[in-house]
């Protein structure tokens, strides 16, 4: 049997099927599309293993080197005598079967095994994660460790020519373990000053991904790196490590990879305070952080702080391989060091404010998108708003665009509201609120100019506000043209007979007579109601007298017409009075009075204050 060849088999994470030979001299494997191609030497195999996976069963095949570990997936279960007998006779190596657990426990423990994390149950193998393919380890509290995954773009590196094939299948992006257990040994007393008493074991795990998996160092020297870099999303302050093919944010607590390739825009914008400015820069995929994703890095920096620094590159490099875009040596403001190192180790194009200008003559205005406060700019081809989670609308993309006061209809409301209608997506409109009306027209004008469809609304509501002014404007004119002088008051039904009783009374000429015993029981009674609040009913009739008078002696009512006017004034005000005192508990007067009182009061078929006279000589 000089060699033995299989179909359909798969290289490790691949999901290119191939073909895989094995002969005397080693063994072969070639995609379908024999762009890949693995070749494997005899004398660069240390041992062969055969193990059950997801894709039926693997050979994985472990080389002397580094113990690098090659690994061919969908061997079918009669396969495994057939290579064993193979290798053992070519190779003079035994084909190791590796048994799986199969209990279904989630709980059990962990071994590094080259170049893979083992969680095993029993002693036997759960399952396995490449190292390489742990991208970051953060602790959530004190006994949870989360575990990140880079994203799969393509096949593996191989040897031979890796065209980055996007993968046809979902990834695992994130896996969070539980690892309790007290400290590592000792307890705060006795070792209160050795740093292994400090360490838990989720930390030691911690510590032990991040060293075997090589989370935080590199293969090679970084170009430069920024320190203590205020940083807004994610929130902290990072010291950023520029290398050639990424760059790397180590925080306090969290760790980010952030390859240049997966860098989309990149955003320089003044804050509207002439004091920060802000980077923002736009990832795909975005980095994680437990469920969250953070599609946009935002970065800030003072305008006055200035950096010198010089960049671990040759001029041959920079001239050859980045064209210019990069100096050996910076002394600027930072911000424009830092984005102009971003912009040439990226490849992307730096993106700055345009044209548009506020009414401070700035290129930024404060809105609130729901109920978060940022920074609206509105650049050459896209409208960008700053805050914790950054939102990018390209113009192209805009159906329309409304002005509008929403909740406040009144013309001398101080703010306005823009709406943005999508053409399509997964968010078909976007609000921002609360921007000073003041700054309208510069945005009006700015859209108009680049020939963004755009409604107002705001006109509308003004024109609906100042006709319902008008309209009470006219009720008012109607009612002061009626001749009404008093305002508007509840109705009182009894002026009419109140006027006419005060027109049928005359005075008798026994009204001047001296008094009796009777008018003292009278004058008492009075006394008393003028002490209960009626004196102003009693003074209330003293003008009617006097008019009574007047007519006797033969002068004109008319000629006194101010006199008149202020009287009915005064007794309309004393008949509401006296309504509000009927309302009053008044004391008791005099039996004797209270009946004569009411018994003129019925005869003169008025009310009692018409009747109470203070001299009555009968």
């Amino acid at each position: 049997m000089a060699t033995l060849t299989f179909e359909n088999i798969f290289h490790g994470l691949n999901t290119t099927l191939g073909r895989i030979r094995l002969a005397a001299v080693g063994l072969a494997w070639q995609s379908a599309d024999k762009e890949q191609t693995v070749t494997v030497p005899v004398a660069e195999i240390k041992y062969l293993q055969w193990i059950r996976v997801a894709r039926n069963f693997q050979l994985r095949v472990t080389l002397k080197q580094d113990r690098r570990r090659e690994t061919f997936d969908g061997f079918q279960r009669d396969d495994h005598d057939k290579i064993a007998s193979f290798v053992k006779q070519n190779y003079t190596l035994a084909l190791e079967t590796i048994e799986v657990g199969v209990k279904g426990w989630n709980w059990g423990s962990t071994d590094v095994r080259g170049g893979d994390l083992a969680f095993l149950v029993s002693n036997r193998t759960i399952f396995e994660v490449p190292l390489s393919r742990i991208a970051n380890s953060n602790i959530v509290g004190k006994t949870e460790v989360t575990l990140e995954f880079a994203p799969q773009t393509g096949a593996p590196s191989v040897q031979g020519k890796n065209k980055g094939r996007a993968a046809a299948h979902d990834d695992m992006v994130e896996m969070r373990l539980f690892v309790p257990g007290p400290r590592a040994r000792g307890s705060d007393e006795e070792q209160s000053d050795t740093e292994v008493n400090d360490v838990s074991a989720a930390q030691a795990f911690h510590d032990m991904i991040k060293e075997k998996a090589e989370i935080g160092q590199v293969t090679g020297e970084g170009i430069v790196t920024f320190a203590d870099i205020l940083v807004q999303t994610p929130r902290g302050r990072y010291d950023i490590d520029m290398f050639p093919s990424f760059l790397r944010l180590r925080g306090k607590t969290y760790d980010y990879k952030v390859l240049y390739s997966s860098v989309t825009r990149i955003f320089l914008l003044p804050k509207p305070d002439e004091i920060h400015v802000q980077l923002v820069v736009g990832l795909d995929p975005p980095i994680r952080q437990g469920q969250t994703q953070y599609p946009y890095l935002v970065l800030n920096f003072s305008r006055e702080e200035e950096l010198d620094i010089e960049l671990n590159i040759d001029q041959e490099t920079i001239d050859s391989k980045y064209e210019g875009k990069l100096q050996k040596k910076y002394d600027l403001p930072t911000y424009r060091v830092v984005s102009e190192v971003f912009r040439g180790l990226s490849g992307r194009k730096m993106i700055a404010p345009g044209s548009f200008a506020s009414r401070d003559n700035q290129h930024g205005i404060k809105a609130n998108m729901k109920a978060v406060t940022g920074e609206l700019y509105f650049l050459e081809k896209s409208l960008i708003f700053v805050a914790k989670q950054p939102t990018v609308i390209d113009y192209a993309d805009i159906h329309q665009i409304v002005f509008s006061r929403l909740g406040s209809g009144m013309a001398s409301a101080r703010t306005f509201d823009i709406r943005v209608v999508t053409k399509a997506g997964p968010v078909s409109e976007v609000a921002f609120t609360s921007i000073n009306k003041e700054e309208f027209e510069p945005v009006e004008d700015f859209l108009k100019a680049k020939k963004i469809r755009t409604k107002n609304e705001i006109n509308e509501d003004a024109v609906l506000a100042v006709t319902a002014l008008d309209d009470d404007d006219s009720d008012e004119d109607m009612e002061s043209g009626s001749g009404e002088e008093v305002p508007r008051k509840k109705p009182n039904f009894d002026d009419d007979e109140d006027s006419e009783a005060d027109a049928d009374f005359h005075a008798s000429e026994s009204d001047e007579g001296e008094p009796t015993d009777d008018d003292s029981d009278t004058s008492g009674a009075s006394d008393v109601s003028d002490a209960s609040g009626d004196l102003d009913i009693v003074k209330s009739a003293q003008p009617k007298k006097k008019k009574k008078k007047a007519a006797a002696e033969g002068e004109d009512p008319e000629s006194q017409p101010k006199k008149k006017k202020k009287a009915a004034v005064k007794k309309e005000k004393d008949e509401d009075e006296e309504m509000a005192d009927a309302n009053e508990e008044k004391p008791k007067p005099k039996p004797k009075a209270k009946a004569k009182v009411k018994e003129e009061a019925a005869d003169a078929d008025g009310p009692p204050k018409k009747k109470v006279k203070k001299s009555s000589p009968s």
